[in-house]
């Protein structure tokens, strides 16, 4: 197996180029340039080794610009359940677990207190992850005490609150806790870049690590609280180079406060699909849709990834469908593509390296900027990021008006079956930005 590569000839660029053009048939190479007019990036289709600038270090190896694992890309297939009669989402919870699901994403619909040995009967924490999304510091609260020591991820709007609320003390008791988030899909859902997206995470994810430390938290156990949230977008391999770029810059922040273990850089990310490209006219769109946004997060290796029902706020909605898609799309991933036992799946793509080294420096860049003047708790600051990813937002819509982009079912080949379901309201998206649905701006 050593002389394997000695048995073939390598191509110089020229010899490689001279391939393309032939195979072409007289269209010009330049057709392989892509330009993302949004994204501001452009993409050469087509690279060879002459191009590679940089050696990216191994799959479980910092800065985990390959991903954080070195023995398989397993993911966890995490499904959402609405808080509401206890009993009844027992059931569901119970359904979801025997189907294939073994991540809970539970979200709280109100204030008021939750009977969790209702709510989780039979459920054994220990053997899942599961991700809270509370309204109060107290229902998380609630939550860790019944919790223990299970692995448990929390999601509360108000990190400072659960800084003030002596919550870090359950940090001592469970290592598998996740205390603090950074919910970054809410400037993807919002219509904002993939490098929009990483710079505020990396801007709200360095605040936090600031915070852990004054409170007198050493950087490694900081580090470890903290886990982030991405949304996927349509264009498939800016999703994947996406994922690529943040543990990188990421990694690089952590270490700028010297931990005493590797570990400390590597980065904890869910990934979850959003609405911004969903239909509710053309509904069985969304399954590809879907699949193809799963599987760019996978081969960009994360840890978690939710798949939200398409139709998770809609007036209409068959849940119980739909859920079941979304987990089907993951098992079909693992079960029938194998996607999860391929280390760094995407590994030797000289194009992909590229973009995943552009997007990462367009996040640092603008992390920079964020830095410089005054960090992301700035209002000043978070208008005018908030102004450019409305700018962005436009540029979609304008796109999508013109058909520039096209998506089925939505700007092009509608459906023509009748189907009677519209959108309910959106939670606001970061800084109470407009949540950015393309159907809908039509």
């Amino acid at each position: 197996m050593n002389d394997l590569f000695s048995s073939f000839q390598a191509s110089s660029k020229e010899e490689w180029i001279a391939i393309l053009k032939k195979e072409l048939k007289g269209e010009s190479i330049d057709t392989l340039n892509k330009i993302n007019r949004v994204e501001e990036i452009a993409f050469p289709a087509y690279f060879h080794r002459e191009d590679q600038q940089t050696n990216f270090s191994d799959p479980g190896l910092a800065p985990y610009t390959r991903g954080i694992q070195s023995k398989n890309n397993d993911w966890t297939i995490a499904t959402t359940f609405r808080i509401t009669d206890l009993k009844e989402t027992n059931r569901e919870i119970v359904a979801a677990l025997m189907a294939g699901t073994d991540h809970l994403v539970l979200e709280a619909t109100n204030a008021d207190a939750i009977d969790f040995h209702v709510l989780l009967n039979e459920v054994g924490l220990s053997f899942i992850h599961t991700t809270f999304r509370a309204k109060t510091n107290q229902q998380v609260n609630q939550f860790l005490v019944f919790a223990k020591e299970a692995p448990v991820l929390i999601e509360y709007a108000d990190n400072d609150e659960l800084l003030k609320a002596h919550l870090p003390d359950y940090l001592d008791k469970n290592p598998n806790l996740k205390l603090y988030h950074v919910d970054a899909s809410l400037v993807q859902q919002a219509g904002g870049t993939t490098w929009q997206e990483l710079s505020i995470a990396l801007a709200e994810g360095h605040e936090l690590l600031i915070k852990l430390l004054e409170k007198g938290i050493d950087i490694d156990t900081a580090a470890a609280t903290i886990h982030f949230t991405f949304g996927i977008g349509s264009k498939y391999f800016f999703e994947l180079a996406k994922i690529r770029a943040f543990r990188t810059c990421w990694a690089q922040i952590v270490s700028a406060y010297s931990p005493q273990h590797t570990c400390s850089l590597a980065a904890t990310i869910t990934a979850r699909t959003g609405f911004l490209n969903t239909s509710l006219k053309d509904p069985y769109t969304n399954l590809l849709r879907q699949t193809t946004e799963a599987m760019s997060v996978v081969l960009g290796g994360i840890q978690h990834l939710n798949i939200q029902p398409y139709d998770w706020y809609s007036t209409n909605p068959n849940t119980a469908f739909t859920r079941r898609m979304a987990t089907n799309i993951s098992l079909l991933l693992k079960e029938e593509s194998y996607l999860q036992i391929v280390l760094d799946p995407a590994g030797g793509s000289y194009a992909l390296d590229a973009l995943t080294e552009t997007i990462a420096e367009r996040a640092w860049s603008s992390f920079q900027w964020i830095e410089r003047n005054g960090s992301i708790s700035q209002e000043e600051v978070r208008q005018a990021l908030a102004s450019e990813i409305e700018e962005k937002a436009a540029m979609r819509v304008a796109e999508i008006k013109d058909k520039t982009e096209k998506r089925i079912g939505i700007n092009i080949f509608p459906n023509p079956e009748q189907v009677e379901n519209s959108w309910k309201a959106l939670p606001a998206c970061w800084n109470n930005l407009k949540p950015l649905i393309l159907e809908q701006a039509l």
